[in-house]
């Protein structure tokens, strides 16, 4: 007789984890692990002529992954009742967070993002990509529960989102900002919203735009949208990045120039190529049909991802997932589109392949709560004594 596992225990949760997610996540990361192998080293070191091998990049981003995957797994194995607890506080302390930066974060580079508390560094913006898409999961929730779906529950919605977006654009940072609202919006326009207030939505921001663009914008900022109509105004200066990178991208052709032979990278034309413009080395050295490769699997993840938010019986469950889905869809959407020049250079990294730990942290969180609302699908979670 087969032995029976009973339905509380850890390793029948460890069983009923979403695998397929699980594995195209990790496919993902050890893909990033390798264009960050190539990233750091050169096919043939440009003095001596041999190869140079610098894993560093690499070797730091498989430790980081394995560290945020354990944490994924533990949000995941948690209840998700406990996480729809933590949404409010994780808002409202970001918030507080976000003014503390305004009064007295740390400047950088001419930017106000990080908050010193005793030994550690914070950068509260980061916080805020994960707090408002569940606060507003949870907040709705609660309407929805209490049989509430007017217009004026949606403004509120979008105060909670405006509010965090403000502070964000006063750092400036106009990507992440970006992202805070796009998630937001996300949450909001899969909780019901009319159609036809998306419309009017949609033609006050374009009425909207040139007021931003003129008055909202600092000057940099209107000068990377110049950047991305016209990077051959300014070839070797604030163009050179772009140029440098499309040339990247095109030269990969069909089926690229090989592992570790990407001539943009080894002459070293591309900045931090590492960073924000890794796919540039995909594209050159793996071709289109790489890059149609790596683009399928993020489409496979997200698609995962909306048939967890879909088969979801609880609004907050539902939510969440989707919340977490919009801000992916951002991330490699911006990403990718700022590489090819059809957006502005806004400092947004292709997650799980990027160098850097911050995007890795949120990522990792948001996959943790996604596989959270799977294993918690078919619970419609009242979360009573919670509101």
């Amino acid at each position: 007789m087969a032995m029976m596992i009973r339905k509380d225990t850890l390793l029948y949760k460890l069983t009923q984890l979403h695998w397929f997610l699980l594995l195209t996540i990790i496919a993902l990361a050890m893909f990033g692990s390798l264009i960050l192998f190539s990233a750091g080293s050169s096919a043939h070191d440009l003095e001596t002529g041999n190869l140079k091998i610098d894993a560093s990049y690499a070797i730091a981003h498989i430790w980081r992954f394995v560290l945020m995957l354990g944490v994924a797994l533990v949000v995941a194995l948690l209840p998700l009742r406990l996480w729809a607890s933590l949404a409010y506080p994780a808002y409202f302390i970001g918030v507080l967070l976000l003014l503390g930066v305004e009064l007295m974060g740390n400047i950088v580079n001419g930017s106000q993002r990080w908050l010193t508390l005793g030994p550690l560094t914070l950068q509260p913006s980061e916080l805020m990509k994960i707090a408002v898409p569940i606060a507003l999961a949870r907040y709705y929730h609660q309407m929805f529960a209490a049989g509430r779906n007017g217009l004026w529950v949606h403004l509120i919605a979008l105060v909670m989102v405006l509010v965090p977006v403000a502070f964000v654009l006063k750092q400036p940072d106009l990507g992440t900002s970006l992202m805070i609202l796009g998630t937001g919006c996300g949450v909001i326009f899969f909780a019901g919203i009319s159609l036809r207030v998306v419309v009017v939505v949609i033609a006050l921001v374009a009425f909207m735009t040139p007021v931003v663009y003129f008055f909202g914008l600092h000057d940099y900022q209107r000068e990377r949208i110049h950047t991305m109509w016209d990077p051959d105004a300014d070839p070797l200066g604030k163009g050179y990045q772009l140029q440098q990178g499309m040339i990247a991208v095109g030269s990969g052709g069909l089926a690229g120039k090989g592992f570790m032979e990407g001539a943009q990278k080894e002459l070293e034309y591309i900045p931090e190529q590492h960073t924000d413009f890794i796919f540039t080395i995909v594209a050159e050295e793996f071709g289109f049909a790489g890059s149609v490769v790596l683009l399928l699997a993020w489409g496979t993840a997200i698609f995962q991802g909306m048939m967890v938010a879909g088969h979801s019986r609880s609004a907050f469950g539902s939510l969440a997932a989707s919340g977490f889905i919009s801000t992916l869809l951002l991330y490699v959407g911006i990403n990718i589109g700022m590489v090819i020049g059809l957006l502005p250079v806004v400092g947004i990294p292709l997650p799980l392949i990027s160098y850097g730990g911050t995007a890795i942290v949120t990522v990792m969180i948001g996959f943790g709560l996604l596989m959270a609302v799977h294993l918690n699908r078919a619970n419609d979670m009242t979360l009573r004594g919670l509101f």
